[in-house]
């Protein structure tokens, strides 16, 4: 029976050879979670054997590793905004980018003083943006649609691992379908939505790990990358009350397209960009108002 050197050491040389980046971080962590053991134990516990059937998974893990699979799917598992969610191939990998997002709605919620807000996320894949907001806003009301069956399951199970299902409802359907003939005309305090927004026509330039692997459905947004939001900005205004937001995460080159489709709404003001930390505009807010509004960089 190998010890937990030996089968990191292994790791090491078996995603080293495949190309794999942060080979023995990764190798850590698929060992960890066959195991069943923390990182801490890892370190201090690095001569101790491992049982064979356990290492032989851990062995195939690797492979798959190697292969290109994410290691999110390889362990199930991804953190996002300090709450640990299930992934599967059906739905995206949560993001750190998209963190801002759920800062952007909390902070409208408190600006706005909000009590018992209306909000809706659409295209919640994971669930990760429901739940973390359902988590942090004790008297929201929340609704998740998905035209994915899969995802919508992946999510219902995550609302229900962090105790927040009886204030979410999961909706199956297209972007804001699901709301159709729900008497929720001009209700919503808040609309958020991480779309899918990868141009189609760059899918041989992104990541083997992302492309090969991530459900195209979560991350491809037509010919030109923002299908969604042109269907976003011309829908939410049928259901945001007036002096409502809609925050959107957008991709790497998209600002001025979008600020364009914005300034041709009749109702939809682009209020707020806020930047990744490498300078990138990342997060969107528009208000629903007649009034115009200044827009605003952090």
């Amino acid at each position: 029976m190998p010890t937990i050197a030996q089968a990191i050491a292994e790791g090491v040389r078996k995603l080293h050879a495949s190309g794999i980046e942060q080979e023995r971080r990764t190798a850590g962590l698929l060992l960890c979670h066959v195991i069943g053991i923390d990182r801490t134990h890892l370190l201090t516990k690095s001569e101790e054997h491992i049982d064979d059937l356990k290492y032989k998974v851990y062995l195939r893990l690797l492979e798959r590793r190697a292969a290109g699979e994410p290691v999110q799917y390889l362990t199930g598992h991804q953190e996002f905004y300090g709450l640990d969610f299930f992934v599967t191939p059906d739905v995206l990998i949560p993001r750190p980018e998209t963190e801002l997002l759920i800062e952007q709605v909390l902070k409208i919620v408190d600006a706005e003083g909000l009590n018992n807000p209306l909000i809706v996320d659409v295209g919640t894949g994971s669930g990760c943006i429901a739940v973390t907001l359902a988590a942090n806003l004790f008297n929201a009301r929340l609704i998740a649609t998905d035209a994915s069956q899969p995802a919508l399951i992946i999510a219902l199970n995550n609302a229900a691992k962090h105790q927040v299902t009886d204030r979410i409802e999961f909706l199956e359907g297209d972007l804001l379908e699901p709301l159709n003939n729900r008497k929720l005309t001009a209700s919503i305090d808040l609309i958020a939505s991480n779309p899918p927004y990868v141009d189609e026509d760059l899918k041989s330039s992104i990541q083997r790990e992302v492309r090969d692997w991530e459900p195209h459905e979560a991350l491809f947004g037509g010919v030109d990358g923002i299908e969604f939001y042109r269907r976003l900005v011309s829908d939410c205004p049928e259901y945001l009350k007036t002096g409502g937001h809609l925050v959107v995460e957008i991709g790497y080159g998209q600002l001025e397209a979008i600020e364009s489709m914005v300034a041709g709404s009749p109702s939809l003001k682009l209020v707020e960009v806020t930047n990744d930390l490498q300078g990138i505009p990342r997060t969107l807010t528009m208000l629903k108002s007649e009034a115009a509004q200044g827009t605003t960089r952090s």
